[in-house]
């Protein structure tokens, strides 16, 4: 039978009501997208989520969708949540973001999934040069997070409670001598338009030990917090003097003076550490109150904030400062110095060195009149987010520093750190070429050695850019390459579990041949070293530190290959020259044997290259047994096996 006109007319009324009802839902998940993108890109990320949320409702399985939610928790960092929705994404649809390898891989490391942000930072650098740079510091960052990570100091930290800590960024805590009074600062507010309209400014807060707490913190002054936002940022070790920062002039630093109960009105500090165009954003002073330390971002610096130390003068005035230098400031930011009572130790937050994430608290030693290399003070001090301004008790038994909350919040409290049970930090120092066993991993634990120093002339000491070629000799794979810049300055991560070659290469020079064999479940550690250079003219010569041979025999072994690759491309750049191989050994047997010995692993070295291309005019094999040791023999060890050794010397 035929419908009806009624029919007809009911089924046209339901076609376009249901035509309606997807045009509006479409409509509606296109307002909340734009909606999210409008707070997005005014950084609102908070209602950006709810927007993207509600569209994601909609269509759950759109992979842009799933991207902006996953960026809008990366901005919060709330890194698990973070996770989800961009691996979702990537899921869905691999192309939905030229930067998705980025993105994830911060997700990750955020997230402390170190082995699946190495993964996407890897195919990140491979695949966009212009972030290579990025990707390369991102791999480091892991790899030492990592290794940081599963082995952590023996120090507790814990948040402060007693109303220290609120919903609001608590910061720079400072501690009295004594232990017994706290100043810190804080943007906490009860006022609602406050908070909404984002006016809740900081102001300097202060609390009084009170058993095993602490009071409520009250306002500390109305002569101090005067300002739009005021900082608290050091305490002289008579607790009469208190160095503050305020906006002023971009940022400079005050100081106010405890005089019969109360403090003064803040005094602005010289124009030596005040620069009227740049920011100076902290400061301490010495227990003897005759040196300031603080950080600035002032042209002339190293790059980003540096840290300065300025002198006081016989006028009772601040002289001109100076930069810490190199050891101390990188190209990125050192920030919130702390000297302790010991005046030897000085505390630091830096993004520069190497960091589990972002911003790490790093110390460093003075020894004989210098500032030694940073320590990173490790896990679980140092998080993947913001940590700084540390400072430590007296007794060095406990430190105070902010980091952020956790649990997606860009807030942050105050943290203890009790460090009565810590062990510190293997750390061996290195000189000239020798080679060291430094800081280990195994592939599984991922525990990694940091060699870290200066390239330098070895006969005028001058720094030399140079490049720094880490090698797997048992795979015979290339690890890494760095360029350490005019200055010679480098930093090499080396895991464990392996035999590693360090090659360094120099036009002009000889190159630097360096051997770790290191074994698997060794602690974390860093070795200071420099690397020497020799120029490349007649009668240079250079140990091979990565030649092998079993013992009492002069067959090469597979390790040695990349090794010998370098001497025939180093002659091949150089056709004029002629070569002789040394070869050496320790006193021990009998000195015709070791002679014998010593010439056929050179004559092996010498076959090889001529096998290689390399005409046999260009090369001789020399034995000397061990009459030319290095070192004493007596030496049952170190020194006997530094004799054992093949060279390379320059005889025309």
């Amino acid at each position: 039978m035929l419908p009806q006109p009624a029919d007809i007319k009911k089924a046209f009324i339901a076609g376009c009501l249901t035509f309606l009802f997807f045009f509006a839902e479409a409509q509606t998940l296109k307002d909340y997208l734009a909606k999210g993108d409008r707070d997005y890109h005014r950084k609102d990320f908070e209602n950006a989520l709810k927007n993207y949320l509600a569209a994601l409702e909609l269509d759950a399985d759109d992979a842009l969708t799933n991207l902006r939610v996953g960026l809008s928790y990366l901005n919060e960092e709330g890194f698990s949540r973070a996770v989800t929705y961009l691996q979702k994404a990537y899921d869905l649809n691999p192309s939905v973001d030229t930067n998705i390898d980025y993105h994830l891989g911060m997700a990750y490391q955020g997230d402390q999934q170190y082995s699946r942000a190495l993964k996407h930072y890897k195919v990140l650098k491979s695949k966009n040069k212009n972030l290579a740079p990025v990707a390369t510091q991102k791999i480091r960052e892991c790899l030492l997070a990592d290794s940081l990570m599963r082995m952590p100091v023996d120090a507790t930290v814990q948040p402060l409670h007693d109303g220290i800590n609120t919903l609001f960024a608590e910061v720079s805590p400072l501690i009295s001598a004594d232990g017994k009074t706290l100043i810190f600062t804080s943007n906490r507010s009860e006022d609602d338009y406050q908070i909404k309209s984002a006016t809740n400014f900081y102001d300097v807060y202060i609390s009084r030990r009170e058993g095993s707490g602490w009071s409520h913190p009250q306002k500390i002054s109305s002569a101090i917090n005067v300002k739009l936002s005021d900082a608290a940022t050091s305490l002289s070790s008579d607790g009469k003097t208190l160095f503050l920062y305020y906006e002023d002039s971009g940022g400079d630093i005050y100081t106010s003076t405890l005089e019969n109960g109360e403090w003064t009105k803040p005094v602005a500090l010289n124009r030596f550490i005040n620069h009227p165009n740049y920011r100076e954003s902290a400061a301490c002073v010495s227990a003897d109150g005759k040196k300031l330390f603080f950080s600035s971002n002032r042209a002339g610096g190293r790059g980003g904030y540096d840290i300065y130390v300025s002198e006081l003068g016989a006028n009772g005035q601040w002289g001109r400062p100076s930069n810490l230098g190199s050891t101390i400031n990188t190209r990125r930011d050192e920030d919130r110095p702390f000297l302790h009572a010991d005046g030897l130790t000085l505390y630091f937050s830096s993004n520069g060195h190497a960091t589990l994430g972002k911003s790490d608290i790093f110390k460093s030693t003075l020894q004989d009149g210098k500032w030694g290399r940073p320590h990173n003070l490790g896990h679980p001090i140092n998080t993947t987010g913001d940590d700084g301004y540390f400072v430590l008790s007296p007794d060095g038994k406990t430190g105070y520093y902010s980091r952020l909350q956790g649990n997606g919040s860009r807030n942050t409290d105050i943290f203890s750190v009790d460090f009565t049970g810590m062990q510190r930090v293997a750390k061996r120092t290195t000189n000239g070429q020798s080679s060291g066993s430094s800081h280990s991993i195994s592939e599984d634990q991922k525990i990694v050695t940091i060699l870290k120093g200066t390239v330098i002339d070895v006969n005028n000491a001058s720094p030399l850019e140079a490049t720094i070629t880490l090698v797997n000799n048992t795979h015979k794979k290339i690890v890494s390459t760095i360029e350490t810049g005019p200055s010679g300055n480098f930093e090499l991560i080396i895991p464990h579990g392996g035999n590693y070659g360090v090659i360094t290469e120099k036009h002009g020079y000889l190159f630097n041949s360096m051997n770790f064999s290191l074994p698997a479940f060794q602690k974390y550690q860093e070795i200071d070293t420099h690397i020497l250079m020799v120029k490349a003219e007649v009668g240079s010569k250079v140990v091979l530190k990565n030649i092998f041979f079993d013992t009492n025999q002069s067959i090469l072994k597979g390790e040695s290959l990349t090794e010998l690759e370098n001497i025939r491309d180093l002659l091949l750049q150089n056709p004029d020259w002629r070569i002789q191989i040394n070869g050496h050994t320790d006193n021990v047997g009998h000195p015709q044997i070791n002679l014998a010995l010593s010439l056929k692993r050179a004559e092996a070295v010498v076959k090889y290259l001529a096998s290689q291309g390399i005409s046999a005019e260009r090369l001789e094999a020399k034995g000397y047994g061990s009459e030319r040791p290095l070192v004493s023999n007596d030496d049952e060890k170190e020194g006997r096996q530094i004799n054992r050794r093949t060279e390379i010397e320059i005889i025309e």
